[in-house]
Protein backbone atom coordinates (compact mmCIF):
# COMPACT_ATOMS: atom_id res chain seq x y z
CA UNK A 1 0.00 0.00 0.00
CA UNK A 2 1.17 3.70 -1.19
CA UNK A 3 2.37 6.09 1.95
CA UNK A 4 -0.23 8.86 2.40
CA UNK A 5 1.37 12.42 2.54
CA UNK A 6 -1.21 15.15 3.53
CA UNK A 7 -0.68 18.67 2.15
CA UNK A 8 -2.22 21.73 3.85
CA UNK A 9 -1.62 25.11 1.96
CA UNK A 10 -4.09 27.75 0.97
CA UNK A 11 -1.83 28.74 -2.19
CA UNK A 12 -4.08 26.45 -4.66
CA UNK A 13 -1.56 26.43 -7.29
CA UNK A 14 1.72 25.86 -5.03
CA UNK A 15 -0.69 22.93 -3.86
CA UNK A 16 -1.76 21.15 -7.31
CA UNK A 17 2.44 21.18 -8.38
CA UNK A 18 3.35 19.45 -5.28
CA UNK A 19 0.36 17.38 -5.53
CA UNK A 20 1.58 15.91 -8.51
CA UNK A 21 5.36 15.80 -7.93
CA UNK A 22 4.44 13.51 -4.50
CA UNK A 23 2.02 11.64 -6.35
CA UNK A 24 4.81 10.23 -9.05
CA UNK A 25 7.03 9.82 -6.53
CA UNK A 26 4.45 6.88 -5.55
CA UNK A 27 2.49 8.42 -2.52
CA UNK A 28 -1.02 8.91 -1.84
CA UNK A 29 -1.72 12.23 -1.61
CA UNK A 30 -4.17 14.26 0.22
CA UNK A 31 -4.49 18.02 -0.12
CA UNK A 32 -6.80 20.53 1.66
CA UNK A 33 -6.53 24.66 1.29
CA UNK A 34 -7.46 25.24 4.92
CA UNK A 35 -6.58 23.89 8.30
CA UNK A 36 -10.41 22.60 8.87
CA UNK A 37 -10.80 20.88 6.09
CA UNK A 38 -7.11 19.65 6.89
CA UNK A 39 -7.79 18.60 10.02
CA UNK A 40 -11.05 16.51 9.22
CA UNK A 41 -8.86 14.85 5.96
CA UNK A 42 -6.18 14.00 9.09
CA UNK A 43 -8.58 12.30 10.83
CA UNK A 44 -10.22 10.48 8.68
CA UNK A 45 -7.36 9.53 6.54
CA UNK A 46 -4.48 9.15 9.25
CA UNK A 47 -1.80 10.01 6.54
CA UNK A 48 1.90 8.93 7.09
CA UNK A 49 3.33 12.54 6.88
CA UNK A 50 1.95 16.22 7.11
CA UNK A 51 3.18 18.97 4.90
CA UNK A 52 1.73 22.24 6.64
CA UNK A 53 1.79 25.67 5.64
CA UNK A 54 2.25 28.29 8.22
CA UNK A 55 0.58 31.24 7.26
CA UNK A 56 -2.85 31.36 5.96
CA UNK A 57 -6.45 32.41 6.07
CA UNK A 58 -7.86 31.49 9.51
CA UNK A 59 -6.71 30.94 13.03
CA UNK A 60 -6.81 26.85 13.05
CA UNK A 61 -3.71 27.13 10.44
CA UNK A 62 -0.26 26.99 10.28
CA UNK A 63 1.05 27.07 14.18
CA UNK A 64 -1.90 26.89 15.97
CA UNK A 65 -2.86 23.86 13.61
CA UNK A 66 0.27 22.23 14.41
CA UNK A 67 0.03 22.35 18.80
CA UNK A 68 -3.76 21.64 18.12
CA UNK A 69 -2.45 18.29 16.11
CA UNK A 70 1.18 17.28 18.43
CA UNK A 71 -2.05 17.48 21.53
CA UNK A 72 -3.53 14.46 19.79
CA UNK A 73 -1.73 11.29 21.08
CA UNK A 74 -2.61 9.55 17.68
CA UNK A 75 -0.44 12.21 15.80
CA UNK A 76 2.14 12.90 18.71
CA UNK A 77 5.00 11.06 16.59
CA UNK A 78 3.39 11.90 13.40
CA UNK A 79 6.08 12.96 10.54
CA UNK A 80 5.55 16.77 9.52
CA UNK A 81 7.33 19.06 7.50
CA UNK A 82 6.47 22.88 8.15
CA UNK A 83 6.69 25.36 4.97
CA UNK A 84 6.54 29.41 5.40
CA UNK A 85 8.03 32.03 3.61
CA UNK A 86 8.57 33.85 6.53
CA UNK A 87 12.27 33.67 6.44
CA UNK A 88 12.80 35.62 3.24
CA UNK A 89 9.65 38.03 3.75
CA UNK A 90 10.33 39.20 7.11
CA UNK A 91 13.64 38.14 8.01
CA UNK A 92 12.51 35.72 10.75
CA UNK A 93 13.73 32.36 11.17
CA UNK A 94 10.94 30.53 13.56
CA UNK A 95 12.76 27.05 13.46
CA UNK A 96 14.17 27.18 16.58
CA UNK A 97 10.38 26.78 18.37
CA UNK A 98 9.04 24.77 15.86
CA UNK A 99 12.19 21.98 15.53
CA UNK A 100 11.75 21.29 19.69
CA UNK A 101 11.87 17.58 19.71
CA UNK A 102 10.34 17.58 22.93
CA UNK A 103 7.16 20.11 22.35
CA UNK A 104 7.00 18.87 18.44
CA UNK A 105 8.40 15.60 17.78
CA UNK A 106 9.26 14.93 14.21
CA UNK A 107 8.63 18.44 12.97
CA UNK A 108 10.84 19.67 10.06
CA UNK A 109 10.92 23.14 9.31
CA UNK A 110 11.54 24.35 5.45
CA UNK A 111 11.82 27.54 3.89
CA UNK A 112 9.38 28.33 0.72
CA UNK A 113 9.94 28.52 -1.98
CA UNK A 114 10.74 25.03 -2.34
CA UNK A 115 10.92 23.19 -5.74
CA UNK A 116 8.53 20.29 -5.19
CA UNK A 117 10.84 18.00 -6.16
CA UNK A 118 13.35 18.72 -3.34
CA UNK A 119 9.91 18.07 -1.50
CA UNK A 120 8.93 15.06 -2.72
CA UNK A 121 12.58 13.79 -2.25
CA UNK A 122 12.28 15.19 1.65
CA UNK A 123 9.05 13.24 2.02
CA UNK A 124 10.77 10.24 0.63
CA UNK A 125 13.91 10.38 3.19
CA UNK A 126 11.31 10.98 6.03
CA UNK A 127 9.20 8.01 5.23
CA UNK A 128 12.21 5.80 4.54
CA UNK A 129 13.90 6.06 7.81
Amino acid sequence: MNKKVLLIDDDEDLLRSFQVTIENQGFAVYTSDNGTDGLALLRSEKPDLLVLDVMMRTNLEGYNLLHLIKKEPEFKKLPIIILTGMVGQLGVNLASGVEDEILFPNVRFQDKPIDPIILARMIEDILSS
